[in-house]
């Protein structure tokens, strides 16, 4: 069940697990790759950052690597596929026309 708070912080921008793996993977992917500057470019905490590269890095998303002693990381073949399959689908979202009879999402 959603709480009435938790339903207020998501509608004003809070972003999904889904949004924040997909953040990881386009930093990773635009060349940060390091753990510190994903951190700051996907505008998460430590621990979030933690948590959310071990789990990336089990369902095969990502590779852990070490260059002059300092762990780094890339995107596997898959973690590629699916950056930019999200990306093809937010694209074709947003180029998308509204159907007018769909709820709006202040309305849930």
């Amino acid at each position: 069940m959603i709480r009435n708070s938790q339903m207020a912080s998501d509608l004003q921008g809070r972003r999904s697990k889904l949004e924040i793996y997909v953040d990881i993977l386009g930093a990773i992917a635009s060349g940060n790759v390091g753990p510190t500057r994903i951190m700051y470019k996907a505008n998460i905490s430590w621990q979030v950052l933690q948590e959310t590269l071990d789990f990336l890095m089990s369902n095969g998303f990502l590779a852990e690597e070490l260059e002059n002693s300092r762990r780094i990381y890339r995107l596997t073949e898959k973690g590629f596929r699916v950056l930019k399959d999200f990306i093809h689908v937010k694209e074709e979202l947003i180029a998308t026309k509204p159907l007018n009879n769909y709820p709006a999402r202040s309305d849930f």
